[in-house]
């Protein structure tokens, strides 16, 4: 897995997760991917109000980079998927990394006058998207160093090294 605060994953929205994943496994040969549906992000915070997106998330790797598909259901809810284009923002999202401490990062991109777009929690775990559009050209994502990240991606990522082609899309486990 990579290490703390490199690049781990590239994130898009889609319009078509089927289609999506299928490009990706069949012409890309990225697999196998993990669906969660609905994913379950928790104390949503988008530009200051609160948030209630609805999205389902496709997980596989790329050698050690996690490519994060996202669909986001409700597209009548203003979210960090869909505010550049009220049908969705298609194509590279978001880049995002692990930093080695979360706070110091967030306050980092703050002090650089990166608005801290979206924040969530997963499992526990907290999250934050930054505007970096003028920087890098998308959005960047941190997580927390938690063994709820951790374990996901380097279960994906151990998948995706042992892959032989077959069963390309995967329940996320319990």
């Amino acid at each position: 897995m990579q290490p703390l605060n490199t690049i781990r994953q590239l994130g898009y929205v889609v319009s078509n997760l089927e289609e999506s994943i299928k490009y990706w496994v069949e012409i890309l040969g990225v697999g196998p991917f993990f669906m969660i549906e609905h994913c379950a992000l928790r104390e949503q915070i988008y530009r200051g109000r609160h948030s209630a997106v609805d999205v389902d998330i496709a997980l596989g790797n790329s050698g050690e980079v996690q490519i994060e598909l996202i669909f986001q259901h409700n597209n009548n809810e203003l979210s960090i998927y869909n505010e550049s284009n009220p049908a969705g923002h298609l194509g590279l999202h978001h880049f995002g990394l692990m930093p080695l401490d979360f706070e110091l990062a967030r306050t980092r991109f703050m002090r650089e006058g990166c608005e801290e777009v979206f924040a969530c929690t997963v499992s526990g775990a907290q999250l934050s998207y930054f505007d970096t559009r003028a920087q890098v050209g998308h959005f960047t994502e941190i997580w927390e160093q938690s063994h709820v990240f951790n374990d996901v991606a380097q279960m994906v990522e151990d998948a995706a090294k042992k892959w032989d082609g077959l069963d390309p899309v995967r329940p996320m486990p319990s």
